[in-house]
């Protein structure tokens, strides 16, 4: 079992090192001068652990959750192989399932909405920095190149000054566009791939994210996005 757990995760590194370099974002926040602002701060920092807390509490219970699923199924597991006078191979551990029980998700909306607390209703000022993590000596895999179709007068023979298709680049989102964080503003976010109405809840971070509410959607599914997930509606 072990060698089999020691090949996937080689198997895994590997085909992490073929798609090149991982990133990773790091933060640096200087706190307000102002004891208003340090309150503030201070108050950032008890919903911070709350909101941490919050997070052990339900890791725990997901835990205590699978057990409790892997020992009635590990109990209908013998009572059926003795039923059928087989012999019982299985233990108890390889009917839990606890891969969903990580509380890395729940702590990562912790962290930002401290930073959304801490840049926004404070005034600190956070900065981000993108960071290699690993395989930083790969080279960046880049988008694989797009054929300008062939032009009209091609269809009737005629002859073409160049070649019959071009690698173009890409077309990038625009990050620049700060006009659509405007608080009030109408625009569509993207969420998991998806474009949603949503309206723009305050202005522009310091960390470059812009503060959202998705209209169908509660309060809880708030979010600040990055403009390239913004467009305008």
């Amino acid at each position: 079992m072990s060698r089999r757990l020691l090949s996937l995760c080689l198997g895994l590194l590997a085909l992490l090192g073929a798609c090149g370099p991982i990133y990773d974002t790091h933060y640096s926040l200087v706190p307000p001068t102002s004891v208003e602002g340090r309150r503030c701060v201070g108050q950032c920092q008890q919903n911070r652990a709350i909101c941490r807390q919050s997070c052990s509490i339900g890791q725990q219970a997901c835990l205590n959750d699978a057990r409790n699923r892997a020992f009635y199924e590990y109990q209908a597991y013998v009572d059926r192989q003795r039923a059928e006078k087989k012999p019982i191979k299985r233990s108890m551990s390889s009917f839990e399932n606890t891969f969903e029980c990580g509380t890395g998700g729940c702590e990562a909306r912790c962290e930002a909405d401290y930073r959304d607390c801490f840049g926004g209703a404070c005034g600190g000022q956070v900065t981000a920095q993108t960071v290699c993590t690993a395989f930083c000596d790969e080279k960046p895999r880049g988008p694989a190149p797009v054929l300008l179709p062939a032009p009209p007068g091609a269809a009737n023979g005629a002859a073409l000054s160049g070649p019959m298709s071009t690698p173009v680049p890409t077309p990038l989102p625009n990050d620049n566009d700060r006009s659509l964080c405007q608080k009030g503003m109408r625009v569509e976010a993207q969420s998991k791939g998806e474009w949603y109405p949503a309206t723009v809840k305050g202005p522009l971070r310091s960390d470059g994210r812009c503060p959202v509410h998705y209209d169908d959607y509660g309060s809880e599914d708030d979010e600040s996005v990055s403009l390239k997930r913004l467009r305008p509606r």
